[in-house]
């Protein structure tokens, strides 16, 4: 059975077609600073430095940083399609590859996380249009009509769902990721490994629960997660409603052409 499609690349590739995010970040070369000053911090220098064997035949002046993270993601690779203990992987020990970890992380919170306000902002298009979906769910099933859209799939990258995530509020943490409390954040939340294997998505059902108590519950990665500030309420199903009054703020405002119009006009008053 063929199955009707639409590609929608302002939905779905809106990191694409976001200017401000595209000048102020993907092609301002000082957006990235911290990564630039982690891959040039003695964390990185002690994992080049292991990194070096005389089969390599190669000098600690020309592995750079950039050469150890692309042996890092072949390593990865190979693990993670084939199964297989490459010898890229010999390359590490468990330290070096949680350094390499940390950089990956670094890299994607400042180019798709929390770094900058418009990383996140980016995705209000996305955003708005999940939230209209569901809203149109609930008024018809309040109203006893039979709900017209109950599935929607959306496929897009990891560029789609990181910020979108973040627009959310999940895995923040209290401080930001920086070229140098790497060791002060071995217990931090934002793990790009967890919140985006391969295949990640991200599902919102919506339930009625009779009485007119619709609930909302969110799982990523097939997992069930909190919503942010709603973690006091049973299990992982907060009232609709109260998800929306959690995201009121993004639900009146948050508006892609605004946020991403690289002149904006100053605030009124």
């Amino acid at each position: 059975m063929e199955v009707g499609f639409t590609v929608n690349d302002t939905l779905m590739r809106f990191y694409t077609q976001c200017a401000r995010l595209v000048q102020e970040v993907d092609k301002n070369t000082s957006a990235l600073v911290e990564i630039d000053k982690f891959h040039n911090g003695s964390d990185m220098m002690r994992v080049r430095e292991k990194i070096l064997h005389p089969s390599l035949s190669i000098t600690f002046y020309l592995l750079s940083a950039d050469m150890a993270e692309t042996a890092f993601y072949f390593c990865a690779y190979e693990f993670t399609i084939r199964t297989e203990n490459s010898p890229w992987c010999q390359l590490f020990d468990e330290e070096g590859a949680k350094v390499m970890e940390y950089a990956s992380d670094l890299r994607e919170f400042w180019k798709r996380g929390y770094g900058y306000d418009i990383d996140r902002k980016a995705s209000c298009v996305l955003f708005h249009d999940l939230f209209d979906r569901l809203n149109k769910a609930a008024t018809e099933n309040r109203s006893g009509q039979k709900v017209t859209e109950a599935v929607t799939v959306q496929v897009g990258h990891a560029e789609t769902l990181l910020p979108l995530l973040t627009l959310l509020g999940f895995f923040k943490d209290n401080n930001r990721l920086t070229s140098n409390n790497y060791a002060a954040q071995t217990r931090r939340s934002f793990r790009t490994s967890l919140m985006m294997p391969y295949a990640a998505n991200l599902v919102l059902v919506l339930y009625d629960c009779g009485d007119d108590d619709l609930r909302l519950q969110p799982l990523l990665n097939e997992k069930r997660v909190d919503f942010p500030g709603l973690t006091t309420q049973k299990a992982s199903m907060p009232r609709f409603q109260d998800v929306k009054e959690l995201y009121r703020e993004l639900l009146q405002g948050c508006d892609f052409e605004s946020e991403c119009r690289l002149f904006r006009a100053p605030a009124e008053g």
